[in-house]
């Protein structure tokens, strides 16, 4: 078994009373007996009541006492997990449906299922299908290991308890982690509970895997780069699906292999988001961010991130997307399959909309907004308008009814307007600052530049969200990365505290855009303490 010396991440959505406590300390205590430093916390919902449960897992091997100290997070990053060990399957799409299965993951779960409260409540069957969530698992892993624990724990005589070691037996057995027998055996021992009965679940399923009865399932065969581009232009028009060919041609001769896919689906989602000139513009910002990783000879990280995080932020939800997402036949195809409506029943669908003023004002022009927007930061406007006193505007359109359909199609026809309104001019300014902080700090430290590449993760969702989002993504520029890198610049060589507290912060963050406070605080005494 191969040792690894990178911080290895481990995520453990569980369902309260079912174990998931003894599950991670088994964990913990065989990490520490192969020699590993290991962090473990239990991340509760409502626990007491059979309710969701995460536990989570970093583990890295001891280091010198001279290196530079590990600094292990309490949350999970979505993307950046090495194994979901999951005590049941819904649990399991939960944790997907967030983000965390990635082409780096190795799952295993057990397939038996607790139902939801959802689930029941329906007359007819409401269960999530099962075959859904097994794609799902092995589209979003390197390596899917499912079988029913539950069923297998039964037959050898077991209570339901038993699925934890079971489950525990087969991880050992797929050799995801750099753990041997004998270290996952002493730590049922060590930590005492049914010493007897769970030594032998772990070994049924250490078996059941490595005797071969147990056959993985596999990932589809991905499709075809020629068909993965058709199918794309086929939902284009002719002379838009023309222009997308063309923007391919230029993809498949100026960028590598590994990127082609992210970019074709990143230019495709742009063209119908805005439209071609959008797509061109799109790709005329990666140029740059392209050269310097050429020019650095980095592998493409940079690149490969920054194209991920441009087209999402190219792709921002305002209310014109927002009335063409809710209108699209896709979506009203979706819900008659999720609701089992028959083609003889009537389908009403009511969307409940309250977008707030700025999300409003945001759609019309920059020049007209922008001064109003000025006059109302000023003391003067705040005297007699509380800064917590919000306008929103409450819709309740009936969106499978002609009136309904029509008011929300008719925002889908403002695309024109987009690049001229206020909130276009407001992202491109975060865009703008995204790749010159970028370009600034890969030639300082190639590294360096990816962590910044990476930080606009957490510009997401709608609304106040986002600006929320966005406050925090500034801040984490402003008051946590320049001063860093200024401070090393200064005092020391290389920019290793600066890498180590950035992504300490974007994992706090992470969790919440809240802990922006604790990672500007973080930074401060960093570097006090440093500097003393």
């Amino acid at each position: 078994m191969e040792r690894r010396s990178e911080l290895l991440k481990m995520l453990i959505p569980a369902v309260g009373g079912q174990g998931g406590g003894v599950l991670t300390d088994w964990l913990v205590q065989a990490f520490l007996t192969e020699g590993f430093e290991v962090q473990g916390i239990g991340l509760p919902g409502l626990s007491q009541r059979g309710g969701s449960t995460i536990y989570y897992l970093e583990a890295h091997p001891k280091i010198n006492p001279n290196e530079k100290q590990i600094i292990f997070s309490q949350y999970p990053v979505p993307g950046d997990v090495d194994v979901i060990l999951a005590q049941e399957f819904l649990e399991l799409g939960r944790v997907l449906e967030q983000g965390y299965g990635s082409d780096k993951t190795t799952i295993v779960t057990s397939t038996h299922r607790i139902y939801s409260t959802l689930e029941k409540m329906p007359i007819s069957s409401g269960i999530y299908s099962d075959e859904n969530l097994r794609k799902l698992a092995i589209n979003f892993s390197s390596r899917f290991v499912g079988f029913n624990a539950l069923e297998i724990a039964k037959e050898n005589g077991m209570d339901e308890l038993g699925v934890n070691a079971i489950l525990l037996g087969a991880l050992g057995a797929s050799e995801a982690l750099p753990i041997s027998e004998a270290s996952y055996l002493k730590a049922i021992e060590q930590t005492g509970v049914a010493v007897g009965n769970n030594i032998k679940a772990f070994r049924t399923g250490w078996e059941l895997i490595r005797s071969g009865k147990y056959e993985e399932a596999k990932a589809k065969p991905q499709i075809k780069w020629e068909d993965f581009i058709k199918e794309r232009a086929q939902r284009l028009d002719s002379k838009r699906a023309e222009e997308y060919i063309t923007l391919i041609s230029e993809i498949e001769s100026e960028y590598p292999s590994r990127l082609r896919e992210i970019l074709a689906e990143a230019v495709f989602r742009l063209i119908d988001y805005q439209d071609v000139w959008y797509a061109r513009k799109y790709m005329k910002e990666l140029k740059g961010i392209l050269d310097i990783d050429k020019e650095m000879k980095g592998g493409f990280k940079l690149i490969e991130l920054f194209a991920k995080n441009l087209a999402l932020l190219m792709s921002y939800e305002d209310g014109i997307r927002v009335a063409e997402l809710k209108i699209k036949p896709e979506r009203f195809k979706r819900i008659k399959e999720e609701m089992r409506i028959r083609d003889d029943q009537m389908l009403r669908v009511t969307d409940y909309l309250k977008p707030d003023a700025e999300e409003i004002y945001g759609l019309l022009p920059n020049l007209l907004v922008a001064p109003i927007v000025r006059f109302t930061e000023t003391g003067l406007f705040r005297s007699f308008w509380p800064e917590n006193k919000k306008l929103t505007v409450g819709q309740k359109p009936i969106t499978t009814s002609f009136s309904g359909f029509l008011r929300l199609w008719i925002l889908t026809k403002l695309k024109f307007i987009r690049p001229y309104s206020y909130r276009y001019h407001k992202e491109y300014s975060l865009i703008k600052k995204y790749r010159t902080n970028i370009e600034k700090f890969a030639r300082l430290n190639y590294e360096l530049g990816c962590l910044v590449a990476k930080s606009a993760q957490m510009v997401k969702g709608y609304g106040r969200v986002r600006r929320k989002t966005m406050d925090a993504f500034n801040r984490f520029l402003d008051n946590v990365i320049k001063p860093l890198v200024e401070f090393e610049r200064k005092t020391r060589k290389g920019y290793h505290l600066t890498l180590d507290v950035g992504e300490k912060s974007l994992k706090l963050i992470s969790s919440s855009t809240e802990e922006i406070n604790k990672a500007e605080r973080l930074a401060q005494e960093v570097m006090q303490g440093k500097a003393a």
